[in-house]
């Protein structure tokens, strides 16, 4: 065997692009558990950094709201991120089915976040606040966004790409320029409805935007470096 070979052998990054054996199976289920525990961990460090960025801008605390934002920044992280990680593991990375799950995920991820939002609201008798854009509007442009991400992320394991700057970039990408136009869209939407955005909210969107992007693919990089590592050791 040659050197490559057995530097091939070792590295647990290394995939056999086209898998077919229960093992590949059963470890592509694996790196989809471990992107959907992640996920949910993500949904509370992402709503913390928001919450952090609107307190440093100005914003009051807002109380008890805050468990409904909570309940829906992780269904959000666990619906979109487990959509993208089924698209590319499921699918073996190939890039045009995996863009298509996560196109298919993410409205669904849109809207259980909402609907988990509007419970936790009604359990805590808060009124609903109104949104600037349409539920439709945010579901496409979230199936869009997200199965770029998914493409984007499939390129690079096809590639064997092992960089994490490479994922956090391609997540940073994809959140610029569908957050920005998210973003831009909203605030466009709030002054035609007379109540313009303060600095606080636009912080926490834009905190918002970026962050969740680059969690989902660094998600994805874990999930491959978690149980290529696992694989190595047990096969020693």
């Amino acid at each position: 065997m040659s050197e490559q070979q057995i530097l091939l052998n070792e590295d647990p990054m290394n995939e056999d692009p086209t898998p077919t054996s229960p093992g590949q199976a059963k470890r592509s289920l694996h790196q989809v558990a471990i992107v959907a525990f992640l996920a949910i961990f993500l949904g509370f460090f992402m709503q913390g950094l928001i919450l952090a960025s609107k307190l440093i801008t100005g914003n009051a605390f807002p109380g008890i709201s805050f468990l409904a934002d909570l309940a829906q920044g992780v269904t959000w992280s666990f619906f979109v991120c487990t959509g993208v990680a089924v698209g590319l593991f499921l699918s073996k990375a190939r890039a045009a089915l995996s863009g298509i799950i996560a196109f298919i995920f993410a409205p669904a991820a849109v809207s259980l976040a909402k609907a988990s939002q509007k419970v936790m609201l009604n359990l805590l008798q808060i009124a609903d606040k109104p949104g600037f854009l349409s539920l439709g509007t945010i579901s496409i442009l979230r199936a869009v966004e997200y199965g770029l991400l998914a493409w984007l992320l499939a390129k690079l394991i096809e590639k064997n790409a092992h960089q994490p700057s490479l994922y956090v970039g391609a997540g940073l990408i994809v959140g610029l320029v569908f957050g920005g136009a998210i973003i831009a869209l909203t605030i466009q939407a709030a002054a035609a409805a007379g109540t313009p955005q303060q600095l606080s909210q636009m912080m926490g969107s834009l905190v918002n935007e970026i962050g969740s992007p680059i969690g989902c693919a660094v998600l994805i990089y874990i999930g491959q470096w978690i149980t290529g590592r696992h694989q190595l050791v047990v096969g020693r």
